[in-house]
């Protein structure tokens, strides 16, 4: 963001995007339709226009505040990065309103950026390694982990629980707990087995995407849908595996024989060095290198597992790969090391496992004399209690990943692109949708509400010396009470 001074100068504001030029241009038409339109009993949205200058599209506009007769001209310029100027009518509007602008606008380029890469032809590779066919889902290990649910772990238990009652009897629920926690403490082993592992000989993800139009991409599927799998060999075989730069050239003499004319507007070439993003925040941490393990899905995601550093794996998703820049993919992989730093998953983990037993050896009589609806009931408040310990831990990774990695604005544009979708509609942030936040805070989701995340990333002006646990568990509990 920048501003050329004066009280009612311009504010400007740039929106880095994964779009390729030839999408990018769509972007305006999208906007008038999909926000100017279907938010304007939200905004008051005035002299619209779309207009063409150069090579570029833009959306020009009025928000009008109510009550007040201001207003603020917004020009949305359609290029690589994407640039909002605005132009306040009084210096009387608050600049807190103009942040607000952008950021609708950010969510709903992410809508657009979505809508784009789904009538895409998407490829990732890591040099030296085997080709993974991307997927809609993280695999069977870390899936657990990206659901943001502690469901699956804790009805894992009581189903577990029966079967090793019945075969081994009063030693069933000791042996089951042994037999998990020796997966928690080897869990980051377990991860390493994925789709890539990461080192410092092969420290880098690159990213293919090439755009078509929506018919294209139609009449690609009915004749090519099943070539996917060949078109990736060929693309790493002539290319990635040789080194060679991704060219639209060289991409031509694969793409013709599917029916598809190679245009370097439409081709987006990403290489990321995860290697040397974890190095850095490892270092920042003090912390010894985990093992690295890229999942090749479209879920923009970063997980950890295993109990320590040494011992332990951070996963990270092509997906979310994809979706931010470097200053803001750090930051996340800042978050999730503070959870290893901290012991975080076996210590849920633990805590699980400890229930279980004293629940089988200690208050099994006691549990009885509840009844079946009691003893639901018991477990609804154990699971609610993980889940807000994990709230807890989630909201200190996020106050340290600030404290070691620095960069809070990065931090927070990086959770607005990965949660977008908790952020709509966009008039959450009104006082009449306020009072339904609580509900967000009493979800069975181990993260608090993105929403909260965002603001109290964005709030932060110093550099953070206090013990960041304790903060933030005053800070989730004044969330809570005033959501």
């Amino acid at each position: 963001m920048t501003e050329s001074g004066g009280l009612l100068s311009v504010i400007e504001y740039t929106i880095d995007t994964e779009l390729v030029p030839a999408n990018v241009g769509y972007l305006p038409e999208f906007l008038q339709k999909y926000y100017l339109s279907r938010y304007k009993g939200y905004r008051n949205f005035r002299e619209v226009e779309l207009y063409t200058e150069g090579d570029r599209n833009y959306l020009t506009y009025k928000v009008y505040i109510p009550k007040t007769g201001n207003y603020v001209e917004v020009t949305l310029e359609a290029g690589i990065p994407i640039r909002l100027s605005m132009r306040p009518s009084s210096a009387d509007i608050p600049k807190a309103f103009l942040d607000e602008l952008y950021e609708d606008t950010l969510l709903m380029v992410q809508v657009f950026e979505e809508q784009m890469a789904n009538i895409s032809l998407y490829f990732a590779y890591v040099q030296g390694e085997k080709m993974v066919p991307e997927s809609s889902k993280a695999n069977k290990w870390v899936d657990i982990f990206f659901s943001r649910s502690m469901y699956g772990i804790f009805f894992m238990f009581i189903f577990l629980s029966y079967i090793f009652l019945i075969v081994f009897q009063d030693y069933g629920p000791l042996l089951l707990g042994i037999v998990l926690l020796l997966f928690a403490l080897f869990s980051g082993r377990l991860a390493a087995r994925g789709d890539w592992v990461i080192t410092e000989d092969r420290p880098e993800v690159i990213l293919l995407q090439y755009s078509l139009t929506m018919g294209e991409y139609k009449q690609f599927l009915k004749t090519n849908a099943g070539k996917i799998p060949e078109i990736r060999e060929k693309i790493y075989r002539d290319i990635v595996s040789t080194r060679k730069k991704f060219t639209c050239e060289l991409a031509e003499k694969i793409f013709v024989d599917y029916g598809i004319e190679c245009q370097p507007e439409r081709l987006s070439v990403k290489t990321v060095n995860v290697w040397q993003l974890v190095k850095r925040a490892a270092e920042a941490f003090r912390l010894s290198m985990p093992k690295i393990v890229v999942a090749n899905t479209e879920v923009a995601n970063a997980a950890v597992m295993g109990p320590s550093p040494r011992l332990g794996a951070i996963i990270i998703t092509t997906g979310i790969m994809q979706q931010l820049e470097e200053e803001e993919l750090i930051s996340v992989i800042g978050h999730e090391l503070s959870h290893l730093k901290n012991h975080d998953p076996i210590i849920l983990f633990g805590l699980v496992i400890l229930e279980f037993l004293l629940r089988f050896y200690i208050f099994a009589s006691y549990i009885a004399v509840l009844g079946y609806t009691g003893f639901l009931l018991y477990l609804i408040a154990f699971l609610a209690l993980v889940v807000s310990i994990g709230k807890v831990f989630e909201a200190r990774c996020d106050l340290d990943a600030v404290k070691y990695i620095g960069n809070p604005k990065a931090f927070a544009n990086g959770l607005k692109k990965i949660a977008y979708k908790k952020l709509l509609p966009i008039y959450k942030r009104e006082p009449f949708y306020r009072r339904y936040r609580r509900l967000e805070w009493l979800a069975f989701d181990p993260h608090p509400p993105a929403y909260y995340r965002i603001n109290r990333i964005e709030k932060i002006s110093q550099p953070i010396t206090k013990h960041t646990f304790w903060a933030s568990l005053c800070d989730n509990i004044k969330g809570f009470l005033k959501p």
